[in-house]
């Protein structure tokens, strides 16, 4: 992540409106690439959950009420399920609709955002994944009505937890669900299968698993930085008379 893009917004405060997973990965993100933790706020309904984030980092602001979150932040994260996320977007109220709102709960649609927060409201629906838990996520993004600068500072927080893309059909957002958001799980299965056929052959459990998750890493590094494409790559490996 560049300086420059770190320096322009360092001193946004940045709220979430849900401290689950996603918004703790999020926030680890933020303050390992350099964000002041005192310019973070996170409510949740959970004490459990309020006390994990307070030992994050002790420069949290970390609060029980939605509308102090927002009240005190330049954007605002709503990280919660979709089946509670019309009751999260109640539970605050904005100045004016001038401020940036996000969304990271699936199947929440931009119109139902701004059916929500009003017409002309300036809204963001993500789609991020699972590895973004671990810095490696990619995130895809739709907006509506945001400035140049806006779109900055959401590729801003959201390259925190690895990669994002900017996509202009919402109707896309059904298909990266299933790609993006599901897709771990498929080569976590492949992984999976991977070592069971190792254990099979009399690979101990430790070592079949490092294999597989190992291959898999390497394979995606080589995808990333190759030239190739993937059905080549594919290929390369499975040469006549081989063994694959």
């Amino acid at each position: 992540m560049g300086r420059e893009i770190i320096d322009m917004h360092e001193n946004k405060n940045i709220g979430f409106i849900g401290g689950g997973m996603v918004a703790e990965a999020i926030i680890r993100g933020l303050i390992l690439h350099g964000h002041d933790a005192s310019k973070i706020f996170v409510s949740d309904p959970s004490e459990d959950r309020r006390n994990i984030l307070s030992i994050l980092n002790k420069k949290l602001n970390v609060h029980e009420n939605n509308q102090e979150v927002s009240d005190q932040s330049d954007v605002l994260i709503i990280c919660v399920k979709p089946q509670v996320f019309k009751e999260a977007a109640q539970s605050f109220t904005t100045e004016s609709n001038e401020k940036m709102i996000i969304s990271v709960a699936a199947g929440i649609e931009i119109d139902s955002m701004v059916s929500l927060f009003g017409e002309g409201s300036k809204v963001c629906r993500v789609m991020p994944n699972t590895p973004c838990l671990v810095g490696r996520g990619i995130s895809a993004l739709i907006q509506s009505n945001l400035t140049e600068s806006e779109i900055v500072l959401a590729t801003y927080i959201f390259n925190s937890v690895g990669k994002t893309i900017w996509v202009q059909n919402e109707e896309w957002m059904h298909a990266i669900t299933a790609v993006s958001g599901s897709g771990p799980a498929y080569f976590f299965h492949m992984m999976d299968l991977l070592k069971k056929a190792a254990m099979k052959s009399g690979i101990p459990e430790d070592i079949a698993e490092t294999l597989s998750v190992q291959t898999a890493i390497g394979s995606s590094q080589l995808a990333l930085n190759s030239a190739d494409d993937l059905v080549t790559l594919k290929k390369k490996v499975m040469s006549p008379g081989g063994t694959t």
